[in-house]
């Protein structure tokens, strides 16, 4: 997908977040080469991914399989989320698929980086992850985003988990104006329940079931570049699992504990 250069848009106070003045500078790194203090590993990446272009990226796909990833630096985590989204009733998961976000969640919260799913996605609800505007116990904060800001051709509402840095360090977010040029799932209805058909006032196309998937060369950009400023943490933890109270939301699992998916 194309990539397009925009201006900076402040984070609204009303979330807690700080403004950010700058143009954002997400394709500053590109041309640094991968070296151990700078090298950012993305989890569970398409085997078409953007991010297999970028320098000083580690990418784990399918066939590599993140979950061999052996830690020691910042992720940009991209867990399968067709399991936790608003039609997980109508998904066909593989075997395990599900545990993959939690995973995700681990290696974000234990070496720094950002975790990525659907703002729709019941992770947040299930793992206690914070609201926006919140920083969780782990230092980990909330930031939702517009992908169409970022180039896709759909809205995509997402929502981003951070652990490592102070949302106030964040690059500048780019802004686009007007409304996404396309959709995610079937065309809208009416107020009588009637389906919009083309031609229609309001009318848009549905995106293909690959862009669904695709990121953004620009939010690739942008998330490695979040990454890449957060300093590798010591792990506090070898592995969590999640409980759905809310006295004991996060559980340290023990060795015998199984919490390894199968593709």
């Amino acid at each position: 997908m194309s990539s397009q250069t925009s201006q900076g848009l402040t984070p609204p106070e009303s979330r807690g977040f700080s403004a950010v003045p700058s143009v954002a500078s997400a394709s500053a790194f590109v041309g640094i080469e991968g070296t151990a203090q700078n090298r950012i590993a993305v989890l569970f990446a398409r085997s078409d991914s953007v991010y297999k272009s970028l320098p000083g990226c580690d990418v784990y796909d399918i066939d590599r399989d993140a979950r061999t990833y052996p830690g020691g630096s910042p992720v940009v985590a991209h867990p399968p989320c067709r399991a936790w989204g608003g039609l997980r009733h109508m998904a066909k998961p593989r075997d395990d698929e599900k545990l993959l976000a939690l995973f995700a969640l681990d290696q974000v919260r234990s070496f720094g980086g950002v975790l990525e799913h659907p703002a729709s996605s019941t992770l947040w609800p299930i793992a206690g992850l914070p609201s926006p505007g919140v920083i969780d116990d782990f230092g980990g904060f909330t930031f939702p985003i517009l992908q169409s800001s970022f180039g896709h051709r759909a809205d995509k509402p997402t929502f981003l988990y951070i652990c490592g840095c102070l949302p106030a360090d964040l690059p500048s977010l780019p802004l686009r104006l007007g409304a996404a040029s396309h959709i995610i799932g079937t065309p809208g209805r009416r107020l009588d329940g009637s389906r919009l058909k083309k031609g229609d006032f309001g009318w848009r196309p549905e995106i293909t079931k690959s862009e669904r998937e695709h990121t953004p060369a620009d939010l690739a950009f942008w998330l490695v570049d979040i990454a890449r400023l957060i300093s590798v943490k010591k792990p506090r933890f070898s592995s969590c699992s999640v409980s759905t109270t809310a006295t004991n939301r996060h559980k340290c699992l023990t060795p015998d504990t199984q919490l390894t998916p199968k593709f």
